[in-house]
């Protein structure tokens, strides 16, 4: 067995927060499953997460000199991750920023991995948050990194696109093995905090499922030569349209690049049962209820060699191993005390929006609708699985939709894809630049069918929207006259 590495997540400092507050018995664990003499190194990294002026960068970077500094035998010979939670951005971001190919990691294990974000960053970015934690734990709130775990944050979508570019495939060219674990249970004590985000379904009071998945959707639109084209009076018909809520055929825009997640080399994902986020009883790093179902998953991932056929399979078991929880959470009873326990682990997916310019700057002031276009009482309107949508704070132009995508029948027992009913939808887009009467952009009315739908949206996934909008001047903005 190679050394291992572990790497912790947002919030593990503090005045009196020790090693073992944050890996709890992981690392006894660990060397239970593989012995000392296996386990040749044990690495337990601490960074800042609560530093208002650290960034992922600043950390990156100082992971990187660490090794080099330090542990340079190991990007010689090779060793092993483990990371929780903001942990994942962590490693990944040092991986796009100084890796070589193949990158000295092997096999990259995710437990609750915030990959695509959580909504408790921007909660804790406010002024209660930060005294909070300067009263209670001598710290600051970690602001920056904060940003960056924001729903829609650029530089994270921007980190996970890195990964999609030729030459820069995480399984072919940097040859890691990644892993992903997550739970989608909420301790019984967060269930009365007036916050959406410590109790929502599908997630682990902190994470979403779908925003721990690596198997993400993108896909990308961008004008068409003729949306720059087009003169004030048919720029003005458009937005007349829009504004009259009618559609029309698309011949401005058109997908440049999809990249769905069924094209590339499947991670395997799993949820396990009765998993949170942290916590002594059911925490996914060391919840005593747990480690008869977290452990062997961890011990799967170490193991596997990295070879297509050994990672497909390690990825059909783990979904066996969800469907298992699945089947477990099925059998639950319902309680006039508790919870709904199958609604808690019905699937969403995550719908991210983010809308440019063709300068590449974000657009501040727009309206996106998803609407139905069948009348058909047996399909599903999509709009109607929308739970929850932030916009982003600190970029503009970006936002998160939350959607719930399975619902399980009791009488059945059986959890039903609310997608497969799904019908076809117009995306339209529309935006304003507020400050001058100048500048228009060019309304998008995008129409999916059934298929492409269900194609680009999937339960415990996100997907990606980048969309360009055409932004075009009046004739008044620049004008030559002949002499």
């Amino acid at each position: 067995m190679k050394p291992i590495l572990l790497i912790h997540g947002y919030s593990s400092e503090g005045n009196d927060i020790s090693i073992e507050d944050i890996y709890g018995t992981l690392p006894g664990e660990l060397r239970s499953l593989f012995g000392d003499k296996n386990v040749q190194e044990l690495n337990l990294s601490r960074w800042i997460s609560l530093n208002d002026g650290v960034t992922l960068d600043d950390v990156s970077f100082a992971m990187e000199r660490a090794l080099r500094e330090k542990f340079s035998r190991l990007l010689a010979s090779g060793f092993h991750v483990i990371i929780h939670s903001t942990g994942a951005l962590v490693v990944r971001n040092w991986i796009k920023n100084f890796s070589p190919k193949p990158c000295p990691i092997n096999n990259l294990v995710h437990l609750a991995g915030a990959n695509f974000g959580s909504g408790l960053a921007h909660i804790g970015q406010g002024q209660l948050a930060r005294w909070g934690r300067l009263i209670f734990m001598g710290t600051d709130r970690g602001y920056k990194i904060l940003n960056e775990l924001e729903f829609g944050s650029w530089k994270t979508l921007d980190l996970h696109k890195h990964f999609l570019l030729a030459g820069n495939d995480m399984y072919r060219d940097y040859q890691v093995q990644e892993f992903c674990i997550a739970g989608s249970q909420v301790p019984p004590l967060f269930r009365p905090i007036p916050i959406r985000y410590v109790k929502e379904d599908s997630s682990d009071n902190t994470v979403r499922t779908s925003a721990v998945n690596l198997n993400f959707n993108y896909l990308c639109v961008r004008p068409k030569p003729t949306a720059f084209g087009l003169t004030i009076p048919q720029l003005n018909e458009l937005k007349e349209k829009r504004l009259q809520n009618l559609t029309f055929p698309e011949t401005n825009y058109e997908p440049e690049m999809l990249a769905l997640s069924e094209q590339r080399q499947t991670v395997p994902f799993t949820i396990t049962y009765e998993t949170a986020h942290f916590g002594e009883d059911i925490g996914i790093v060391s919840g005593n209820k747990n480690r008869k179902i977290v452990m062997p998953l961890i011990k799967l991932a170490l193991e596997t060699t990295y070879d297509p056929n050994a990672y497909k399979n390690v990825a059909d078991k783990f979904e066996l191993e969800r469907q298992k929880t699945f089947d477990r959470v099925g059998k639950l009873k319902a309680s006039v005390t508790e919870w709904n326990k199958q609604a808690q682990y019905e699937g969403h997916a995550q719908l991210i929006f983010r809308l440019r310019d063709q300068f590449g700057n974000g657009i501040e002031h727009f309206d996106i609708t998803l609407k139905s276009t069948s009348s058909n009482k047996n399909y599903t309107r999509l709009e109607s699985m929308i739970e929850d949508h932030h916009t982003n704070t600190q970029c503009f132009g970006t936002i998160t939709f939350y959607l719930r995508t399975q619902k399980f029948d009791g009488d059945s027992q059986v959890w039903c894809n609310l997608l497969d009913s799904v019908g076809p939808v117009n995306i339209e887009i529309t935006a304003e630049e507020i400050q001058s009467q100048d500048i228009s952009f060019v309304p998008l009315n995008y129409q999916l069918t059934a298929n492409q739908v269900r194609n680009a949206i999937q339960s415990f996934r996100t997907t990606i929207i980048d969309v360009t909008l055409a932004r075009l001047p009046s004739p008044k903005v620049f004008a030559i006259k002949a002499v």
